[in-house]
């Protein structure tokens, strides 16, 4: 398991009851930095999900891929600041490989709601797409 999975379920004790994990997740969704209202447009919307989400993906000079995004829902909110944690400032190949096995790990998909949890994975299929499609476009042309 790499380290940023160990790092986010260090966050989540397994003594935690899930009363406690929602609490954690919610505020680590109020400490998602904020998104800018022009970026709210169906461009970055993932339409999967029970409350609205946006998700923007931009690769900066050094090749890594900076993840900002933001939800109405405080839940929503919260997971995407944890998927957020996990991939941003990556480069594509790391994307691609790494997978959020602290998903779980945590059992996150046993206490959200079947829309969450289809949300979630149109969440982590988006990503992956993003990822696929700066490799492309980071590659020189022969």
């Amino acid at each position: 398991m790499n380290n940023r999975n160990q790092i986010i379920l260090k966050n989540f004790p397994i003594k935690n009851s899930w009363e406690e994990n929602y609490k954690k997740i919610i505020a680590l969704g109020k400490e998602l930095p904020m998104f800018n209202q022009e970026d709210k447009t169906k461009k970055w919307l993932i339409e999967a999900c029970q409350s609205p989400l946006w998700l923007k993906a931009e690769i900066n000079t050094e090749g890594k891929v900076i993840f900002t995004g933001d939800s109405e829902g405080l839940i929503t909110k919260g997971i995407l600041a944890i998927i957020i944690q996990f991939y941003t400032n990556r480069n594509p190949e790391e994307i691609l490989k790494d997978r959020p096995l602290f998903i779980e790990k945590l059992d996150l998909s046993q206490f959200l709601s079947m829309r969450r949890t289809n949300g979630l994975q149109a969440l982590l299929d988006q990503i992956q797409q993003y990822a696929r499609a700066f490799l492309v476009i980071s590659k020189p042309f022969n």
